[in-house]
């Protein structure tokens, strides 16, 4: 098979951007069908939700692989790097390996193409190459994370998972998936097969209701995390702490993700494993602690500097933010705190003002290099409405530089929103930018 190159790869996969969005399977199908249909030789846990989809894969992902499995890892969407979002037992692809598989999708992609049938989109051909990969990396087990929705998101083209994992449900992408979180859980439920049990997180009573209703509809199990499968949990601003009843050794596990909303996913994390458990998958009570202890998710509370403590997260939705709210309440408690601040247009981004500003004594806003970002002069003006002291950064590695000033060597910069401007904001902190 001949191998493009790694700029023909970035050029293909550039290309692909044209394409848009397609919410439907047809695209997806007829790729993996001339790819061999590949997935469905992999023994897969898909995980769906609105908020907490890569915490909850990273975590159980990270579990099997302590438990001695070569276990894959599909996230959404890329932060830093294009190859993280396809990993093997916490090692992204290799660049030589993301060529190869790029280049086995852009010749399903060129076959399409001959028949007459639409070019795929972006999200569907990183998602043809990571089952490529997988496949042909002979994983015992694969986290799937879901993209959009569920029902007819690209990874949904898989017809029977070990399980499925809903986490938690909110408002995000309604134009897509509905004006209700009735209507995005019934989405998000899509992702239920008949015989496959379900995981849930904690849920609004409305959300798992319609849950329910889904699992009947689909013939399959649905059983929501035990909170009693933790007997405490804290968190700080870099760890969260916590013990399991079931380890019964009495210990607190630190886990490296923190923060309000992690307490909710680990138990949904937990409850997955003594699933996979009752399936005949061997995972040990030390495999569990060893995998929590040593989970890795950058972008997601992540600190990546001190004097001024820096974080960033990709909290960009109402359910996201009452979390952040929570967490900087716990966390940075008097304090001076400074936020920078860039979203999509397409975003409740007003909600997610009102509900973090009053915490914050200075805000920054910035233009994420995305075609569905908001001008960052008009979130400026937006956040206005909320705080007294706003003010536009035209660069984002300016923004970085003011808010540390403004935080001052003993305050806090949280820079949240979108994760499309999360790693330029990253390389400008670690270039040294004050």
């Amino acid at each position: 098979m001949a191998v493009i190159d790694d700029g023909q790869t970035g050029e293909f996969l550039k290309q692909t951007t044209a394409y848009g969005i397609n919410y439907k399977l047809d695209g997806i199908s007829h790729l993996m069908e001339r790819m061999g249909n590949v997935q469905e030789q992999l023994r897969i846990i898909h995980v769906a939700g609105t908020n907490g989809k890569g915490s909850v894969c990273a975590m159980l992902a990270r579990i099997l692989t302590e438990a001695g499995y070569r276990t894959g890892l599909y996230l959404s969407p890329a932060v830093f790097a294009p190859q993280e979002v396809i990993q093997i037992d916490g090692r992204p692809i290799s660049k030589e390996d993301y060529t190869a598989a790029v280049s086995s999708v852009q010749q399903a992609c060129a076959q399409m193409l001959e028949a007459g049938l639409r070019h795929p989109t972006s999200f569907e051909v990183e998602t043809a190459a990571a089952f490529w990969y997988f496949h042909k990396k002979q994983c015992a087990y694969v986290v799937l994370e879901a993209g959009l929705g569920g029902a007819m998101d690209a990874t949904n083209l898989i017809t029977h998972p070990l399980c499925s994992v809903i986490t938690s449900i909110g408002r995000d992408h309604m134009a897509m998936l509905g004006d209700s979180v009735e209507k995005i859980a019934q989405a998000k439920a899509g992702i239920m097969k008949p015989g496959c049990p379900c995981v849930s997180s904690a849920q609004k009573p409305e959300v798992m209701e319609t849950l329910r209703a889904a699992a009947k509809d689909a013939g399959c199990t649905l059983r929501a995390a035990d909170p009693a499968l933790l007997s405490a949990y804290t968190y700080d601003g870099r760890h969260s702490m916590l013990e399991i009843p079931d380890t019964g050794d009495g210990k607190t596990l630190r886990c490296p993700l923190t923060g309000a909303c992690q307490k909710d996913n680990i138990t949904c994390v937990l409850e997955t494993v003594r699933l996979l458990q009752e399936q005949g998958i061997g995972i040990s009570k030390q495999a569990v602690r060893r995998g929590l202890e040593r989970v890795s998710l950058p972008g997601r509370m992540e600190q990546i500097a001190r004097q001024p403590d820096f974080y960033i997260d990709g909290a960009h939705n109402e359910a996201a933010a009452y979390c952040l709210r929570e967490t900087v309440r716990n966390c940075f408690a008097g304090r001076r705190l400074v936020y920078i601040i860039g979203v999509f247009a397409d975003k409740e981004y007003e909600k997610v003002l009102e509900l973090t500003l009053p915490y914050a004594a200075r805000v920054f806003t910035v233009t994420p290099d995305h075609p569905r970002a908001l001008d960052g002069q008009a979130l400026a003006k937006k956040a206005g409405r909320f705080h007294p002291a706003v003010t536009y950064a035209a660069r984002i590695p300016q923004a970085a530089a003011c808010a540390a000033k403004a935080a001052g060597a003993d305050g806090v910069v949280l820079a949240f929103g979108s994760f499309s401007y999360l790693g330029e904001l990253r390389q400008a902190v670690r270039d040294g930018i004050w």
